[in-house]
Order: C-alpha cells, then sequence, then structure tokens
C-alpha cells in the first residue's frame, strides 16, 4: 500500500475527494476514520489516478507525456529564474 502511495505524483495524491463530491460522497469523518478505510481511500485514489492518467495509453505515449511533462516544468523553472534574476538587477 505504501508503494501505491509512493507511485502516485504529488499534485495527484487529493483526486479523491474532488472526484466522488459531484457524486454525493462527502469524504471520511475524522472519528470514524480507520486503517482500513485510510488504505481504501488511498486504493480509491490510485484507481482514479490510473482511470485518468494511463488507462488507454501506449507506454510510448506515457513516455512521451512524461519528457513533455517534465520539460514544461523545466522551462518554468527557467522562466521563474530568470524574472528573479531580472526583477535584481531592476533594484540595484
Amino acid at each position: 500500500n505504501q508503494a501505491l502511495v509512493r507511485s502516485l505524483p504529488e499534485d495527484m495524491k487529493q483526486w479523491l475527494l474532488p472526484t466522488m463530491k459531484p457524486l454525493g460522497w462527502n469524504g471520511y469523518k475524522y472519528e470514524g476514520l480507520t486503517p482500513n478505510k485510510t488504505r481504501r481511500g488511498q486504493c480509491a485514489n490510485w484507481l482514479i489516478y490510473y482511470r485518468e492518467e494511463l488507462f488507454g495509453y501506449t507506454i510510448s505515449e506515457l513516455k512521451e507525456r512524461r519528457v513533455m511533462r517534465q520539460s514544461a516544468k523545466l522551462a518554468e523553472e527557467i522562466k521563474k529564474e530568470l524574472n528573479s534574476d531580472d526583477n535584481e538587477k531592476k533594484n540595484k
């Protein structure tokens, strides 16, 4: 179960409530939360991730999507760094 949770990207770890709320599920109540419900929620979250992000794609398409996401993330980091460098030059 821990390996399942680790396999989810960080930005997709809280998909259970937003996905299930339109279907009438309001989430777990803290006082009713048990280890079994926690594991059940983690597994359901992984299944939602699988359905939304992996199902129906070939391995090569998934690899291509990963490369595209990584390059977009890198471009965003470079853009932020350039903007911070420009702001430092303006302040001097």
